[in-house]
């Protein structure tokens, strides 16, 4: 109990907004109290019990409950790093919420939430009062749930622990940000050590990461092979999902290599639909001339959830439509402004490979109107790999 004790008191005088003083007045001082909370000391029964009674709280003492909360908690970890943890595995902790918050699991609950919690912003504030009394294992999902946008907080999880898990979020981290040679390397790593963890999908994860960063830097062998392991582990996993994914990213790398003939035969074999899925074929019926198909495929497309959920898929929807009820698009100023607009949302809120796919329609209109040195800077941000 006392090992976490220091935690469940100060989250509960932070949550009551008391003062270290008003807290522990007539108790013990200020400086102890502080102790007590870092759990640099371990106080008295008579202290705790006054503490706890002025805050009005309890701790949990059931020991069946407590042995089986462990159990629980190690099971999320041992999912969490082999790549199988899903919202509803945490959501049982919800079921006995209280009971959890009243325990040693307290700071491992908070974090397990905060993985699937919508308001991030809030509960990493408050996460970030507890890094102190931290262990290590927290101490790094604290550092994962929080590094999407944190590069050092990234590469000091790396550094205490390099287990395949956090390597591919490593690798996704900087997939997204475009910088693919590094991805590959810390993909393989991930690979690498999954493999000796036994963690299959983990693996899979590795290999659909190469897959995508060879796609990004336009090597079409090195994707392939990297595909198809992928889809082996795939079939070896009954990951259904994985593998029309996999069979979307080559239809979606074929389209941008404007191998629009083999990228079809690809779309038509990809059980995906979602709203990408319908934009990328709708684009592959366009170049092949089909521009009434291709209105079917966006149409399609606008009735997926997806469209609601996120809003910059309409945008990109929006340029496409624009470009099949307009035959001179180029000769309009609208088309422009909808491209770039949709350009800079993607820039804000989607990997660099989805700015990628569109920078092509953004010279074709530079060249239409001869802005030679804006065609220029563009392709040094994204040159020919």
């Amino acid at each position: 109990m006392k090992s976490f004790i220091g935690t469940l008191i100060k989250r509960e005088r932070l949550k009551r907004n008391y003062s270290q003083e008003g807290l522990c007045r007539g108790i013990c001082v200020v400086s102890y109290l502080s102790k007590i909370e870092q759990g640099k000391v371990e106080a008295g029964e008579d202290i705790i019990s006054a503490l706890l009674e002025r805050l009005g709280i309890s701790c949990e003492t059931d020991r069946g409950f407590l042995k089986e909360a462990g159990k629980r908690i190690e099971e999320l970890y041992e999912k969490l790093y082999a790549g199988s943890l899903v919202q509803e595995d945490v959501a049982v902790l919800q079921q006995e919420y209280n009971r959890y918050m009243a325990s040693e699991y307290m700071l491992d609950v908070m974090l397990f939430i905060r993985l699937f919690s919508e308001n991030e912003d809030g509960t990493e504030t408050e996460l970030a009062e507890y890094i102190e009394c931290m262990s290590q294992r927290q101490y790094e999902l604290y550092l994962y749930s929080t590094c999407e946008e944190n590069q050092e907080r990234l590469e000091l999880l790396l550094k205490l622990n390099p287990n395949g898990f956090y390597l591919n979020v490593a690798g996704v981290f900087y997939w997204a940000k475009g910088e693919y040679v590094k991805a590959v390397e810390i993909l393989n790593r991930a690979y690498q050590v999954s493999c000796e963890e036994g963690t299959a999908e983990n693996m899979l994860s590795a290999q659909m990461m190469l897959g995508n960063c060879y796609s990004s830097m336009e090597q079409k062998e090195l994707m392939m092979k990297h595909y198809m392991i992928a889809k082996r582990l795939a079939r070896a996993l009954q990951k259904t999902e994985d593998l029309s994914t996999i069979t979307y990213n080559i239809a979606f790398t074929l389209l941008e290599w404007n191998q629009v003939e083999e990228a079809l035969e690809y779309f038509k074999e990809c059980s995906r639909r979602d709203a990408l899925y319908y934009h990328k074929y709708a684009i592959c019926m366009e170049r092949l001339g089909e521009k009434q198909t291709a209105r079917e495929m966006l149409k399609k497309g606008y009735a997926t959830e997806d469209i609601e959920q996120y809003p910059i898929y309409g945008k990109m929807y929006e340029v496409v439509a624009y470009r099949l009820e307009h035959e001179n698009y180029l000769e309009e100023t609208e088309y422009e402004v909808i491209l770039r607009e949709c350009m800079k949302q993607i820039r804000e809120q989607r990997p660099k490979g989805y700015e990628q796919f569109h920078v092509p329609y953004l010279i074709e209109v530079l060249e239409h109107q001869r802005k030679y040195k804006e065609i220029c800077s563009l392709m040094k941000e994204f040159p020919a790999k």
